[in-house]
């Protein structure tokens, strides 16, 4: 139990600090100025890289060996790939064909897109807060995907101009991370949520949907058929793995790995 509780609490206050990395580097290491004028993408390039160094080495010292299991990253980034990138096609070709398939994505794009946000927030959100959370520390499903989910949503109020477009994007968000939570469960590893993210919002910033991320009804029909087949596919391979029910995980997680 002491150890679980030491794990909890220094993932928590960690994922914290981590979230404020930006005012270390904005007040001290380059100052303000230059720090509010630098290019968008080399700022979030800096921090999320950083993060990802920092959760990597945390891991290691915390556990005493190699990350990747831990964080969700052993196994299956091929499967995970194939499976994510099937399971946005109706986000591909719906939103393609309502723009007669014209883009002007740049490799810049592709890198946020798959990298800074597909890769690091599922790396950041769910491989290490809600993972480690989950499956060492002993929380459960409910209490373990309230912390991250929370932080997610408010980590995309940016995209609200109003009251109530900030509180749909925090609702949509906040849900959207529980349930990308239990997909990495259903799957046994992170790939699979990492690639889902990815070609998601690289289908979304392809073809120029301009809207904030609720979307309206003729996005949202494409994305909801995305969605519908990750679920779908999701529970059948949680069932077959006798890995669907969450009975007894829903607070406190008693099967905890070591």
């Amino acid at each position: 139990m002491k150890g679980k509780i030491i794990i909890s609490l220094v993932v928590i206050l960690t994922f914290v600090a981590l979230r404020n990395l930006k005012y270390f580097y904005g007040y001290i290491v380059f100052g303000k100025e230059t720090w509010d004028v630098m290019d968008f993408h080399l700022r979030v390039s800096l921090l999320n890289y950083s993060i990802i160094f920092v959760v990597f080495a945390l891991t290691i010292l915390l556990f005493k060996r190699m990350p990747f299991e831990i964080l969700g990253l052993k196994k299956d980034i091929l499967k995970g790939m194939l499976c994510g990138f099937l399971f946005v096609i109706p986000m591909f070709f719906g939103y393609g064909y309502a723009v007669g398939f014209k883009t002007d994505i740049t490799l810049s794009d592709i890198h946020f897109d798959m990298i800074l946000a597909g890769f690091f927030e599922e790396f950041f959100y769910r491989g290490f807060l809600f993972g480690i959370l989950f499956y060492y520390a002993g929380w459960g499903f409910i209490s373990a995907v309230l912390i991250p989910s929370i932080f997610f949503g408010i980590g995309h109020l940016y995209q609200a101009e109003t009251f109530s477009d900030g509180l749909s994007v925090f609702l949509f968000t906040a849900l959207g991370g529980a349930g990308f939570a239990w997909f990495y469960i259903a799957w046994r590893s992170l790939w699979l949520v990492v690639f889902l993210h990815g070609f998601m919002d690289l289908a979304w910033d392809m073809f120029s949907i301009q809207s904030n991320v609720t979307g309206n009804l003729n996005a949202n029909i494409f994305r909801f058929a995305t969605l519908g087949l990750a679920i779908y596919f999701s529970v059948k391979k949680a069932k077959s793995e006798n890995n669907y029910s969450l009975k007894g995980k829903l607070w406190l997680n008693k099967e905890t790995l070591s």
